[in-house]
């Protein structure tokens, strides 16, 4: 009561120098409109290119090294990235195009969400050849940093299934701070032509990996001590499974013995021939590029038909049309390790399998027949051919309807936010349940990192603030009974969190797509100990001068600045708390935020200072931008009692430091 008196007088017993400091915070007329005519809208600004319009990003983004480019045999590489595309993300597969390098990366769409990134190089370039050369590397790299910077690839995971690419993987994913992910489709090191330094490659990405995907329980136990997750191959079950015969194969003799894929070194050319001889009367059907001297002298013989590689989109036709469908791959520790894709397949439409005995194809007996040498794998065939009845028919179409591509889309997808760090995103409340709406919602629709948690600590709000909280199903709520303050709040949150990277953010700021993955990649460097985003308004270096005048044109603006200033930072004094970030381990070493100053105001002074003092950097990061409202609870109070406030942590801190405390500047 006593101190109530006093409140009016408060303000003129300060220094004019401290008066001119908080006249720039506590100004009701120095917001922007308010928060319920500030909406954002659901319209995305999207960047055009040479050849289509690549949409904001709405998930975290997938970044696909692969085995070759997207108009090749479509397989396991592409089935994979547009299961990716459709569960919302944005996919660039990058594909290396020998010519001199360009300002603008060619892009195509070649799926939903999918695109073919084009990256220059000079020089011709061997993708089996185990790594290529520092300059074609660093070329490479160069066009994966346009890709961000054109297309705002701010939150995104590696996936890189091709060896070849392990200097331009790894380096990319520590420059940008992504997490990388070594899909194993194939044992690389057995593959016939290809270069031992493929092998080193191999294992300098598995080391660098944040996690290791198999296609085969071989592979899998090849890289048990990485930890790798089975993701066997697949079907695409809807189109194979409703597909009807085209009459594509009408001009043959029955049966028809058919086969579609690689003709490679491992197709054992020798088994086909040995059974096409023993059955004249029935015809074989290879579809695929023959690659083997073999292969190529089947088509001598007047039953068998090489029909070459054949559009994916016709090969559920040509499967109708197989009464019996083979798998005749020589047993060597390449096949050992396969999961052949055409198992799923074939099965999609119950059609009888005689194969060899590949480990992955036994565990399917006997919906499989293994057969070994040519006079078994003859009689193998004369049994499909009769037909081996509608039970096990039935049995391949439900193993293949329970292996689908829709499936394993969903397997790696867990492990990519497995794989990532978690972000924990602390917001403390008071009031203003207009700006705390605004705040969640962007949080949630922009946070797109791979894996981040929100929690949100009331302070005893009474405006319908905590019965809005309680109606968020994807946040972890806490509810003060009293008002504890904004550090005691934030040492709540922080204590109930799990995430290895710690993110405080004011309930009167909106967040912008990218936000925190920009501000995490500042803090993969070990020294930088506290990082924060520029804003529109704070009292020190961080504020910058904005051109938007409403939310809906801010995302586009956050964007812009951000490729402007791609990975650019300075040392700044104070980190004001409106928006921050640190790692758990720094926040280990400096601690809690002191309570001491209670309400708020100082906290932040003091650990900026705390985290320098234990030997880190506090930066600003000039690429992520937040807006910020500003001072939407202490608005709340009168002067007097601002002032006073701000007189009584001011004190605090300076009794606490020995030191006068500094007001902080506005950046020159």
């Amino acid at each position: 009561m006593i101190a109530s008196l006093f409140l009016p007088f408060v303000r003129r017993l300060l220094p004019a120098r401290t008066k001119r400091y908080l006249k720039r915070f506590w100004d009701p007329n120095q917001n922007l409109t308010a928060p319920d005519v500030l909406l954002l809208r659901n319209a995305r600004p999207s960047r055009e290119n040479g050849s289509g319009t690549v949409p904001r990003a709405s998930s975290f983004d997938v970044v696909c090294f692969p085995v070759f480019d997207w108009a090749f045999r479509y397989q396991r590489p592409q089935q994979l990235m547009a299961e990716m595309g459709r569960r919302g993300h944005r996919v660039f597969y990058l594909t290396p195009r020998e010519g001199r390098a360009r300002r603008r990366l060619d892009i195509e769409r070649v799926a939903p969400n999918v695109w073919e990134v084009e990256l220059p190089h000079s020089g011709a370039l061997d993708r089996f050849s185990g790594g290529w050369d520092d300059a074609q590397n660093q070329q490479l790299i160069d066009g994966i940093a346009r890709l961000r910077r054109d297309h705002d690839v701010a939150c995104a995971v590696a996936v890189v299934q091709l060896p070849s690419w392990g200097d331009v993987a790894v380096r990319a994913a520590e420059r940008f701070g992504w997490p990388l992910i070594y899909d194993c489709m194939d044992d690389w090191e057995s593959f016939h032509g290809v270069h031992s330094r493929l092998a080193d490659e191999e294992q300098r990405i598995a080391r660098a990996a944040s996690a290791v995907t198999a296609s085969s329980d071989s592979l899998r136990r090849k890289w048990s001590r990485f930890g790798a997750v089975l993701v066997r191959n697949a079907v695409d079950y809807e189109r194979f499974a409703n597909a009807r015969s085209e009459g594509l194969l009408s001009n043959l003799a029955r049966p028809v013995i058919g086969y579609h894929g690689a003709i490679a070194e491992w197709f054992d050319a020798a088994l086909v021939r040995e059974a096409a001889l023993a059955r004249p009367d029935h015809s074989f059907v290879l579809i695929g590029e023959p690659l083997n001297p073999g292969a190529v002298a089947l088509g001598a013989l007047p039953n068998v038909h090489l029909l070459g590689e054949k559009p994916y989109e016709l090969m559920p036709a040509y499967l109708a049309d197989f009464d019996v469908c083979l798998i005749p791959f020589r047993i060597t520790p390449l096949t050992e390790a396969a999961d052949p894709v055409k198992l799923y397949e074939y099965f999609s439409q119950g059609k009888p399998v005689v194969a060899t005995a590949l480990p992955e194809l036994r565990r399917h007996e006997p919906l499989v027949a293994i057969a070994g040498d040519g006079a078994s794998f003859t009689s193998a065939i004369d049994r499909a051919a009769s037909g081996d009845g509608a039970e096990l028919r039935a049995r391949r179409i439900e193993v293949a309807g329970a292996n689908t591509w829709r499936d394993r889309g969903g397997v790696l997808e867990v492990v990519c936010r497995d794989a990532s760090p978690l972000v924990s995103i602390i917001i403390v409340t008071y009031n203003n349940v207009d700006y705390t709406r605004l705040c969640v919602q962007s949080v949630l629709r922009n946070t797109h990192a791979p894996r981040f948690e929100v929690v949100v600590v009331d302070n005893a709000s009474s405006d319908g603030t905590r019965e809005y909280l309680r109606g968020l199903s994807d946040v972890r709520v806490i509810l003060n009974d009293d008002n504890e303050g904004f550090a005691r709040a934030n040492n709540q949150g922080i204590a109930v969190s799990k995430g290895e990277f710690i993110v405080l953010l004011n309930n009167d700021t909106v967040v912008p797509p990218g936000w925190s993955c920009r501000l995490q990649r500042h803090l993969r460097d070990a020294d930088s100990g506290l990082v924060v985003s520029v804003t529109n308004f704070s009292g020190n270096e961080s504020r910058i001068d904005v051109t938007y005048r409403a939310l809906e044109e801010m995302e586009a603006f956050a964007a812009d600045r951000a490729r402007e200033h791609d990975g650019e930072s300075f040392d700044i004094p104070v980190a004001a708390m409106y928006c921050v970030a640190f790692r758990r381990t720094v926040f280990g070493r400096v601690g809690p935020l002191d309570e001491r100053f209670t309400i708020g105001m100082f906290e932040d002074d003091d650990y900026s200072l705390r985290v320098r003092n234990a030997g880190f950097r506090v930066v600003c990061a000039e690429d992520a931008f937040v807006h910020h409202f500003g001072q939407a609870s202490f608005k709340k109070l009168s002067q007097s009692e601002y002032f006073a406030l701000f007189e009584r942590n001011k004190r605090l801190f300076e009794d606490k430091w020995g030191r006068a405390w500094v007001p902080h500047k506005d950046r020159p």
